[in-house]
């Protein structure tokens, strides 16, 4: 291990398995072993126009990984744009971000988080509220261990306005652009969500690229496996955030950032499950890096970046979902563009992985990944060809192969998963 390495990893296990296992216990103490995808679509047009958005459940075939619909939300919801999706620790609600700028169609209104509640005989989800997201375009949320508050992430839009000031007698032309912010939301005792409690603004920096960087894009908010601390991609910036939570205010503390390779744009981080490592995917990059994670002060240490795609690809590539298996050998990475999943094997002493192959996702833009409860499927939401692919996982290898099982959603985005 480095020199920044201060706990074992039974010192990590202890900060948050107790957590964790509470957790788990509501669904388990109830389990009728039915599993349900629930599966957020964009809609056809950008952001919220078009039609064909809202959210999908379907049932779980456990032996073959397929996937077979059993209600859609209604006609009301078919400009939600339902990027990014999360479940209450309890199984009882489900949280979805509407990734847009005009919240209720009004012009500047931002984007919005909606709270569902779950009907677990069937599935189907019944809206309850709406909050605004306190940005625009909300691209991931997450819930802690507790099921007590929500956190979303803002990321903006790329147009400037443009405004007119006078500098020194001259009229001269400002560009001003959407702020990048991160919000936190209380869940109230029936699931719905109180405005929210706290809201940062990213610092209003830009970084290489003159289109996608000419301003901060918050793309995720991912909670410590203790329920401590969040992590925040700001692909904009290049910059890495952590903030602790305070739990009585609801409010984001101590602010520190980690300043990454410049263009790369960092996008989504994952925590492995018991070591203390976070992976993450690089969107301009074309890479994933890792970073030895401290849980006691949220501080990063780089430790490596690693290529996602075959060093003769040189068309467009827009990495997007990562995750790590749950029996924490293997990093799983979408490639946006080559259209693939780069799987990686890690180093469980250093943190550094090793590619061990890159796989056909099976479709086009695959924006989402996720493993079933168990680990041996994984199921990626292939956005442009519109279908949820299944693939069985050998567990040894860390390879995948598709089942052959798809499931039609149109612009399929995220995939989340419940078994009650």
């Amino acid at each position: 291990m480095t020199n920044a390495t201060k706990i074992t990893r039974r010192d990590f296990v202890a900060l948050f398995g107790v957590g964790l296992a509470a957790a788990a216990t509501t669904t388990r103490a109830q389990s009728s072993g039915k599993t349900y995808a629930y599966v957020g679509s964009w809609t056809q047009g950008p952001f919220g126009v078009g039609g064909g958005g809202g959210i999908s459940v379907f049932e779980v075939n456990a032996d073959d990984g397929s996937l077979t619909l059993l209600s859609h939300t209604g006609q009301e919801f078919e400009n939600l744009n339902a990027g990014y999706l999360c479940i209450a620790p309890d199984g009882e609600h489900l949280y979805s971000t509407n990734e847009v700028g005009n919240l209720h169609g009004e012009f500047g209104g931002g984007g919005g988080i909606l709270s569902f509640s779950i009907n677990r005989a069937t599935g189907a989800i019944t809206h309850l509220n709406t909050q605004q997201s306190m940005g625009v375009n909300p691209a991931y949320i997450s819930i802690d261990l507790t099921g007590s508050r929500v956190l979303a992430s803002n990321h903006g839009d790329y147009r400037p306005a443009t405004t007119v000031v006078e500098k020194d007698g001259v009229s001269v032309i400002e560009k001003i652009y959407d702020d990048g912010t991160v919000s936190m939301f209380s869940v109230l005792a029936d699931g719905t969500l109180a405005p929210a409690s706290d809201v940062v603004v990213l610092e209003r920096l830009g970084s290489v690229d003159p289109v996608s960087q000419q301003s901060p894009h918050a793309h995720s908010v991912a909670l410590d496996p203790s329920n401590s601390f969040v992590v925040v991609c700001d692909k904009g910036a290049d910059r890495v955030y952590t903030y602790r939570i305070n739990p009585e205010s609801g409010t984001f503390e101590d602010e520190q950032f980690t300043q990454t390779e410049a263009g790369i744009a960092p996008r989504h981080p994952v925590f492995h499950p018991w070591l203390p490592y976070i992976f993450m995917t690089n969107e301009r990059g074309s890479s994933v890096s890792s970073y030895q994670y401290d849980p006691d002060t949220a501080a990063l240490t780089f430790i490596q970046q690693i290529s996602m795609i075959p060093a003769d690809f040189t068309e467009r590539n827009n990495p997007s979902d990562i995750k790590v298996h749950p029996n924490g050998n293997f990093v799983y990475a979408c490639n946006r563009g080559h259209n693939s999943v780069a799987i990686y094997s890690i180093d469980e002493a250093s943190g550094m992985l090793t590619l061990v192959d890159i796989v056909s996702s099976g479709g086009s833009i695959p924006r989402g990944l996720t493993f079933g409860a168990s680990g041996e499927h994984v199921f990626v939401a292939n956005q442009g060809s519109n279908q949820v692919v299944t693939f069985v996982v050998n567990p040894d290898s860390g390879m995948i192969t598709p089942t052959g099982a798809t499931a039609d959603v149109l612009k399929p985005a995220c995939v989340k998963f419940l078994t009650v």
